[in-house]
């Protein structure tokens, strides 16, 4: 059986009261599916606060401007049936990974 270290509430407690800050912040902003855990970013690892969202570009972008990410900060990829736009802030030294999952755009060949 593999060991792994368990996390607590208290571990993730910086975490959680970023989250509620940025409720509080930014009350109208859209609510796809938010959790608190580790996050792998280009600081290191962490532990922090996931935004995934799935309706749309929108919603990703009004989170990066709410964030302060600057546009060329987003990183893209294209799977075969989605693409996905993330980037990554800090909101009270906490770090924030966003992620939107997007349908695949299929443009007529030429």
């Amino acid at each position: 059986m593999t060991e792994h270290s368990a996390l607590t509430v208290a571990s993730q407690a910086r975490a959680i009261h970023a989250l509620a800050a940025l409720a509080d912040a930014f009350p109208a902003l859209p609510a796809d599916h938010f959790t608190v855990g580790t996050v792998c970013g280009p600081d290191g690892i962490a532990e922090g606060i996931h935004i995934d969202l799935h309706a749309c570009a929108a919603d990703f972008e009004a989170w990066r401007q709410a964030l302060g990410i600057a546009s060329d900060r987003i990183e893209h990829d294209v799977l075969d049936t989605i693409q996905t736009l993330r980037a990554y802030a800090t909101a009270d030294g906490v770090p924030v990974k966003l992620t939107a999952y997007l349908p695949q755009i299929y443009l007529p060949a030429a």
